[in-house]
C-alpha cells in the first residue's frame, strides 16, 4: 500500500485527512495556510482516492483509513512521545474520530470538522439510506457511472441548490468512483462503541454556518461520547477548509499552545 502525500511548512505535525469526492491537493490551499501559521501540515490522498493506490479497496472503511493514516504519522515520525495533530473535514472527520480510537498513542488531539458519522444519530441508518437511494438507484440502472451517481447523490444532499456545472464539482468529479464507493457505502455509517473515544484526545468543531444535520451529528457525538463541541464563529460554510483557508488556520493556531 502506497500513500501519496504532500508536506508543508515546519513546525508540529497536523496531517489532513480530506473529505468525499476531495483529495490533497484541494486541501493543498489549508496546508499552505496552516504551514504560514507554524504547522508542519501533511496533506495526503486516502486509499483509493488520487495518487494513492487501491489494494483491498474499498475494505473497512473508516478503520481501514484509520490504520493507513497512522503507518503514516508513523512514517512522519509520530510517536507517543511525539504525538501529532490529526485533522479530518466531513467523512474525513471519520476517519480522524477513528485514527484516535485505533492509535490514541499517536494523537496529540483529533478535530474532526463537522463530521459526516451518519451513524450515530437516532434512525442513522435509514436516513443513510436515504440519502444514497437515487445514487444507488442510478448505479443500477447505469452500473459504473461514478459521476452521475455523484451528481445525483449531491443533488439530494445539497436539496437542489449543488452547481453541478460549477469547477467545484468539476473538479470533485474526479474523485467520483471514491467518494460512491467509499464514503457513501461505508464511512459515514461508522459508527463508535461506548468509551470507544479516548478522552482528552477528541474534539468536534463544527461553523456558526453548519446545516442541521451535520449540528445533529455533532451534538449527537458530543452527548454520546463525552466530546467537546468546539465552534469556529468565522466558518459560515461546510466546506470552509476550501474556500477559506484562512478560517481554520486562525482556529488551528490557538491550538498550537502545549495544553
Amino acid at each position: 500500500m502506497r500513500l501519496a502525500y504532500k508536506t508543508f511548512g515546519e513546525g508540529p505535525t497536523v496531517l489532513l485527512i480530506h473529505g468525499g469526492a476531495e483529495d490533497a491537493e484541494m486541501l493543498a490551499p489549508q496546508a499552505a495556510a496552516l504551514a504560514a501559521s507554524g504547522w508542519r501540515a501533511v496533506a495526503y490522498d486516502r486509499r483509493g482516492t488520487g495518487s494513492s493506490t487501491r489494494e483491498d479497496w474499498p475494505g473497512k472503511g473508516a478503520d481501514q483509513h484509520a490504520d493507513d493514516a497512522a503507518e503514516l504519522l508513523r512514517e512522519l515520525g509520530a510517536s507517543h512521545a511525539a504525538p501529532a495533530t490529526v485533522l479530518g473535514f466531513s467523512s474525513g472527520g471519520v476517519v480522524a474520530l477513528a485514527v484516535a480510537a485505533r492509535h490514541p498513542d499517536l494523537v496529540r488531539e483529533a478535530i474532526a470538522w463537522e463530521p459526516a458519522t451518519l451513524g450515530v444519530l437516532p434512525g442513522g441508518a435509514e436516513i443513510h439510506a436515504s440519502i444514497n437511494a437515487a445514487g444507488d438507484r442510478h448505479l443500477a440502472e447505469h452500473p459504473e457511472d461514478w459521476v452521475g451517481a455523484f451528481r445525483v447523490t449531491l443533488t439530494v444532499l445539497s436539496e437542489g441548490r449543488a452547481d453541478l456545472d460549477g469547477p467545484e464539482v468539476t473538479r470533485m468529479s474526479a474523485n467520483a468512483e471514491a467518494v460512491m464507493r467509499d464514503d457513501a457505502q461505508l464511512i459515514t455509517r461508522h459508527t463508535f462503541a461506548p468509551g470507544e473515544l479516548p478522552a482528552g484526545k477528541v474534539v468536534v468543531a463544527i461553523g456558526a454556518g453548519a446545516n442541521a444535520l451535520h449540528r445533529q451529528i455533532a451534538e449527537c457525538l458530543a452527548e454520546q461520547h463525552g466530546v467537546p463541541l468546539v465552534p469556529v464563529p468565522d466558518a459560515d460554510d461546510h466546506e470552509i477548509y476550501l474556500s477559506q483557508p484562512d478560517v481554520l488556520a486562525s482556529f488551528l493556531a490557538t491550538r498550537l499552545a502545549p495544553r
